[in-house]
Parts: C-alpha cells; sequence; structure tokens
C-alpha cells in the first residue's frame, strides 16, 4: 500500500512558478504530480486551480464513482481528491494543497501570501460554499442525470461505464444531495447557495482580489473560491451565477484568466 503523508500545519505561502513551457497538463512521462479525481467535485478543482496557478504538471486520473478501480491501491482512504507527489500520497484538498506548497517553497519562485484573512476564505470555500453545490447539480433526477454528462468525454471509461456511471451515479447523487439538505438543514437549496453567494459579492470590490492587501495578485483565498466555482462550468448553476451578480463574473473571468493561462484542458 502506498505511504499516506497525511498533514496537520498550517498552510504556507504559496509560490507562484514563472516557467517557460506552453502546456502545463502533462503525460504520465513527464507530470510531477498524479490527481485522482471527479471532474465535478469542488474540492478536486480547488487542488487543479492551486496546480495551474503554480504551473505545476500534473496528469488527472478520472476515477469511476461506482467502481473506484482507478484508487484500489488507496486500502483506507476511499475519496477524492488524492494526489501522488514524487513518492508520496496526500489525501484531501487541504493536504493535497500543503504537500504541493512544501514542494514549490524550495524553488525560485514569487510568493503570494497565506493570512488569517485568506484562512477564513478558505474555510468558507469548503465548509459552507462547496457543500452547497451537490443539492444544487442534483436537486432533480433530471438535473443530476445531466450533472454526468461529463463521463462522456473521458477517454478511459468505456461506453458501457458511461452510461452505468450517468444512470447509477445519478441517482445515488440524488439521494446524497438530498441527505445533505437534511444534515444542513436546507429547505430551498436555491436560495441557500445565493445566501452564500452573497457573502462573496458583498465582499469583491470591483477589479480586486479578495485579499486587497495582495498587491494585485491572487491569493490562495482566490485560488480555493475560484476552485469551488470553476466546476460548475457548462451547467446551469454558473450561468445562473454568472447572470446574477455583477462582481463575481468580473473577478471569475479575471482568475480565469491567470489559473487557465498557457494550460492544455484537462476535461
Amino acid at each position: 500500500m502506498p505511504s499516506r503523508c497525511v498533514v496537520r500545519s498550517k498552510l504556507p505561502l504559496v509560490a507562484h512558478a514563472r516557467s517557460g513551457a506552453s502546456h502545463f497538463f502533462s503525460t504520465a512521462a513527464s507530470a510531477e504530480c498524479t490527481l485522482y479525481q471527479y471532474a465535478t467535485c469542488p474540492f478536486c478543482n480547488i487542488v487543479k486551480s492551486v496546480l495551474r496557478y503554480s504551473k505545476t504538471p500534473y496528469q488527472a486520473v478520472e476515477v469511476n464513482p461506482l467502481t473506484k478501480a482507478e484508487i484500489k491501491w488507496s486500502e483506507e482512504y476511499r475519496k477524492v481528491p488524492i494526489a501522488s507527489l514524487g513518492n508520496k500520497h496526500f489525501f484531501g484538498s487541504d493536504n493535497i494543497v500543503k504537500g504541493l506548497l512544501d514542494k514549490l517553497d524550495n524553488t525560485n519562485t514569487q510568493k503570494v501570501p497565506f493570512s488569517e484573512e485568506s484562512t477564513e476564505w478558505t474555510k468558507y470555500a469548503t465548509d459552507e460554499l462547496a457543500p452547497l453545490l451537490y443539492p444544487n447539480l442534483c436537486n432533480s433526477i433530471l438535473n443530476s442525470y445531466r450533472a454526468f454528462d461529463y463521463v462522456h468525454q473521458v477517454n478511459s471509461f468505456s461506453t458501457v461505464q458511461r452510461y452505468s456511471i450517468q444512470y447509477i451515479g445519478s441517482l445515488a447523487m440524488y439521494f446524497a444531495a438530498s441527505k445533505i439538505k437534511k444534515k444542513r438543514g436546507i429547505d430551498d437549496e436555491r436560495k441557500a447557495l445565493m445566501n452564500a453567494l452573497n457573502v462573496l459579492e458583498d465582499s469583491l470590490q470591483d477589479d480586486t482580489f479578495l485579499i486587497p492587501k495582495s498587491h494585485g495578485a491572487p491569493d490562495m483565498a482566490d485560488l480555493y473560491v475560484y476552485g469551488v466555482l470553476r466546476g460548475l462550468e457548462g451547467l446551469a448553476v454558473h450561468d445562473k451565477v454568472m447572470s446574477d451578480y455583477k462582481r463575481i463574473p468580473l473577478w471569475y473571468r479575471k482568475m480565469r484568466g491567470i489559473v487557465e493561462m498557457d494550460f492544455e484542458s484537462d476535461e
């Protein structure tokens, strides 16, 4: 079984590497990181936003949510994201980001602050915003089915696997989303999401990042929140967010241009 590295210390400064390479999504031969993911998982997309911003070559491995065959070697931890960095394995988004930043800390890169203020926003992304996504994506069986359309773009899945995942997975996620609503006491999932996004909208200022004192560059706060929203692209919820708010779309497009710049899509 691969070694498990669980990180408990506070996240350090994030390093923004300035590489001359044109593409940073890599084949297995050149990847510095292998990320085991679900395409729409907000925590997986948080990790990808940091990988891309730091220009770290990585290989994304889509995990079959029914069999989880791709992570069969991970006997104790059966969730995503999981990342392999060198000869170490990291479990969960915060641990992966910590491991990645430790790796980048020794490189000649420009540091971007991670402050106590940043911590408030990373917790907002993981504890407040991310848990509301699946109740909104899968609030009906039809919407849940549509949320699984991405599986038809995964070349490693057979046709039978794609339709099995979409049919069975959509039912499973519909019921899982209902459990999340009950656990969090949510009656109206769309209203709950809008209330959470109102916090983001009210905190953004025109043409700035979440931490104004970050000197015109994204902070870890921006990368976490952007990562959560990035996984919604192509879905009706994302379109509604982009149309119903003023500052969020401006900030989001700015972040997308920075994070995705020179990046070959893994989707």
